[in-house]
């Protein structure tokens, strides 16, 4: 006779974003982080004419500011229930794709974006030499996300598909350039209260493909 196995499965990344979806845009973390889009976009030379790419697009943080400005966000995300919260916001210039950046990416782009999407991949070394890759000459990144911190941010790493505690920029920068960008920049463009009483910086880093 087979032990019953009484283990709980560790709920995977993809499950725990489509599950917290429909609420999504009502957290305190994203109603703080509405702050984002407007201050990259000081920093974010954009035409009516590009083709921006969000990375880990989510419900729309980015995408939704970004499509009023451009031709066209292809909005980026591996969580098919968040991007279905995204599309029902009704944007006719974002088109949604649901895959891993790794399977390859549907189009070529004047810039990339991304809020709080670069700690929930491995291989940051990797993804940065992708976004080069499908950036035009002269494109630009404009990535955000958090500082270095002691892991107490997300609470339950495993279960949210966390696999980086932040980011040192002179590392990150390093990774940067060695993936081709160039003009790197880093600034703090956020501070974020977390339910722990903790405050946590993010940082938007900005390059561009020569």
């Amino acid at each position: 006779m087979t032990a019953m196995n009484t283990t709980t499965p560790t709920p995977s990344p993809a499950s725990h974003f489509d599950a917290a979806a429909r609420d999504w845009d009502q957290r305190p973390t994203s109603q703080q982080l509405a702050a984002v889009a407007p201050r990259l976009l000081a920093q974010l030379p954009l035409s009516p004419t590009d083709q921006v790419l969000d990375f880990g697009a989510g419900t729309g943080l980015l995408a939704t500011q970004i499509a009023p400005l451009v031709a066209q966000v292809t909005a980026l995300d591996t969580s098919a229930a968040m991007l279905e919260v995204l599309q029902a916001k009704g944007h006719a210039n974002i088109t949604t794709h649901c895959g891993d950046v790794f399977a390859g990416l549907p189009g070529r782009y004047h810039a990339i974006v991304s809020c709080m999407a670069l700690h929930h991949v491995a291989d940051t070394a990797a993804l940065l030499r992708a976004f080069a890759d499908a950036l035009h000459p002269g494109g630009r990144i404009a990535l955000v996300d958090l500082y270095l911190e002691d892991g107490s941010f997300h609470g339950d790493n495993a279960a949210k598909g966390v696999q980086h505690l932040g980011f040192a920029p002179e590392a990150l920068g390093a990774l940067a350039q060695q993936a081709g960008l160039a003009d790197i920049h880093f600034s703090h463009i956020v501070q974020l209260q977390q339910r722990n009483g903790r405050s946590y910086p993010l940082f938007l880093m900005t390059g561009r493909k020569p």
